[in-house]
């Protein structure tokens, strides 16, 4: 296994396991930029473009929301390709491609105001799980394919209602340390010590006692929840964990939010998605146009962030906010896509105002940075550099330079720690994941990647993850580790039996792919050759095995969009004779459930970039505006 560094930073390091090479520093590669370009094996098919389907199906949902058909708008595409192909829009509203909509649910329109729900737990924005012990899975079960649910009378998103899908395994099977102890163990010889030691009270005069200690309990309790009862402004995305969302209601289309061609033009029309956050009352995006927020009720915007200069571009969001609000968003200086990702700016949510600013490097040659908030900072990290803020006032707490020198460095931050990439010239190996405390940016552990990896990517950072490249699809790998940098484990990214993990987009892209729960990865599986995903799979990084592998039932193309405490949830697109919906598969042994309906017209909406979600409320953040329009928000029908 792998040593710590010694005192001199980068020299005599020792490998994680051993290989000879030492890559050149000539051709050390920009990671973060190069890796969605891989050819030959990944998805070809860019989420936010829907292509003409068999059958003479027309995707409903993605027109243009400028006010013309689809395939004729003005909106001029800079980086994505002329869309092509679609058919006359009357045909989005041919009842006879769908027969009778009762028949799978569909929600009808609502009438009169609506009163948003309080928002609550959400299962998409990504918390960084706690790595906890893997909960040995029984052999899959085969997804079948049920009717869809009838509308429920419960709220869809409230943890423990009716429709939600198969619960997790008993939490007592595993014989964890927290299960009661037995009768005639230690809580049977502590009470008899208590009863019979010297000194001992009497039978009533310990009643007694008891009685007394409850009731200043009480007191105590009673007053903790009088202090904390005024706390009702927290971001959605700050929810505690283990909640299971509920499906399996049917949902209305309560707002569309469509994009502005004046701000678009006015940044040179590149409306891809650079980030999203869920907040308690609005839904926040960010790409080149700028970072605005939208009301989670009805759509409407509500602040739009001032940039740190003009003619600066977001290039970057933090996954979350923090449980004070505080976000952080990274520019660019221009709309220029080969101009380096260099100010970082911490963002109050709540007043939708720059709190400070703060330039990473003085680099002018092109660099991504990725941003993270924990409690107390924002951690950037990009070009040569990680460096911490305190999140309050941006003093700075810490920076981080690399395993050596002329060192390139990635990643992201989760609440206690930092992974990042780390490419140095006089490393050994140059390629080496490392993580550092988020307290103070000390070194916790590092570990060589000697596979001579071509790109790599931080999928996440607790649990500690990453994904390399090599020159063939073979040689393309994930890596995980544990909390203290062991147990350290491979997965190959080729699947047995055939396809391919889909793996290239973790916690801290803009639309993540894979996603974590607990000791587990989930990740769609796709043919070799690449298209739609064939099947869901789980895999348990305490020891890199493979825990379930599920077809997905369902025709249509399918996405994970989220994780619970229940498993993946992942957005099916709506097709002839099926409405768009979600479905589950569940944590232990990764059956598959279907959920309730959306809107007919609601197209490839849900797979075409981000999903949010809180009580009452799912919100859809395309990746290209310019197809869904900004963000799109529907309400559970009761």
């Amino acid at each position: 296994m792998a040593q710590e560094p010694p005192t001199t930073p980068g020299y005599d390091q020792q490998p994680w396991y051993p290989q000879p090479q030492q890559q050149p520093y000539g051709e050390q590669q920009a990671y973060e930029q190069q890796f969605p370009q891989q050819q030959g094996y990944q998805d070809p098919q860019a989420y936010g473009y829907p292509q003409q389907q068999p059958g003479g199906y027309v995707d409903p949902a993605a027109q243009q929301y400028y006010g013309e058909p689809y395939g004729q708008q003005v909106y001029e595409q800079q980086q994505f390709p002329q869309q092509q192909g679609y058919q006359d829009p009357q045909a989005y509203t041919d009842q006879q491609l769908y027969g009778d909509p009762s028949v799978y649910g569909y929600p009808q329109p609502q009438t009169g105001l609506y009163a948003p729900a309080e928002p609550g737990p959400s299962p998409f924005d990504l918390p960084q799980p706690d790595f906890e012990p893997a909960v040995p899975a029984p052999d899959p079960a085969p997804a079948t394919a049920s009717d869809y649910p009838q509308t429920s009378d419960v709220d869809p998103f409230a943890p423990g209602a009716d429709g939600t899908s198969i619960p997790l395994v008993d939490p007592d099977a595993d014989g964890s340390s927290d299960a009661r102890p037995a009768a005639g163990g230690f809580a049977a010889r502590a009470r008899a010590a208590v009863l019979s030691g010297q000194g001992a009270p009497s039978r009533r005069g310990l009643a007694i006692r008891v009685g007394a200690g409850v009731a200043a309990l009480a007191v105590l309790v009673t007053a903790g929840i009088l202090a904390t009862s005024g706390d009702d402004e927290k971001p959605a995305d700050t929810a505690a964990k283990g909640t299971t969302q509920n499906i399996a209601v049917a949902h209305t289309k309560a707002w569309t939010a469509a994009a502005d061609p004046a701000a678009a033009g006015a940044q040179g029309a590149d409306d891809t998605l650079v980030g999203s956050w869920l907040l308690a009352d609005a839904v926040v995006r960010a790409d080149a146009t700028g970072v605005r927020a939208y009301g989670l009720a009805d759509g409407k915007p509500t602040w739009t962030l001032a940039p740190p200069a003009d003619g600066a571009v977001p290039c970057g969001l933090s996954p979350t906010v923090n449980g004070s609000g505080l976000g952080a968003v990274v520019y660019r200086p221009a709309a220029d896509p080969n101009s380096p990702c260099s100010t970082a700016v911490a963002v109050d949510t709540k007043a939708g105002q720059a709190v400070w600013s703060k330039t990473l490097s003085d680099a002018k040659e092109k660099y991504a940075t990725h941003v993270s908030v924990t409690d107390d900072k924002v951690i950037a990290i990009g070009d040569d550099k990680a460096a911490a803020w305190m999140a309050t006032d941006g003093a700075e707490a810490w920076q981080y330079g690399g395993q050596g020198k002329y060192c390139s460095l990635s990643g992201g931050a989760g609440p206690g720690t930092v992974l990042l990439h780390s490419n140095c010239a006089d490393s050994t190996p140059a390629d080496q994941a490392v993580a550092l405390n988020v307290a103070d940016g000390k070194v916790k552990y590092w570990r060589g990647l000697n596979n001579q990896p071509k790109t790599v990517t931080v999928l996440s950072a607790e649990p500690a993850v990453v994904l390399t490249t090599g020159n063939q699809p073979a040689d393309d790998r994930v890596f995980a580790w544990g909390a203290e940098g062991d147990p350290a484990v491979e997965i190959p990214v080729a699947v047995e039996g055939g396809g391919r993990l889909d793996a290239s987009h973790g916690a801290f892209s803009a639309v993540p792919g894979v996603y974590f729960q607990g000791s587990s990865m989930f990740a769609a599986v796709v043919p070799d050759t690449g298209g739609n995903p064939t099947a869901i799979a789980a895999y348990d990084l305490a020891t890199g095995k493979a825990q379930w592998r599920t077809p997905i039932a369902e025709k249509a193309k399918a996405r994970p969009v989220g994780a619970d405490s229940g498993g993946l949830l992942v957005a099916v697109d709506e097709r002839s004779g099926q409405p768009a919906h979600l479905s589950r598969f569940a944590l232990a042994g990764g059956q598959e459930t279907q959920g309730g309906a959306f809107p007919q017209g609601t197209g490839s909406l849900l797979s075409a970039g981000r999903v949010h979600s809180t009580a009452g409320h799912l919100v859809a953040v395309p990746e290209h505006a310019a197809n869904f329009g900004i963000a799109t928000g529907f309400t559970s029908k009761n």
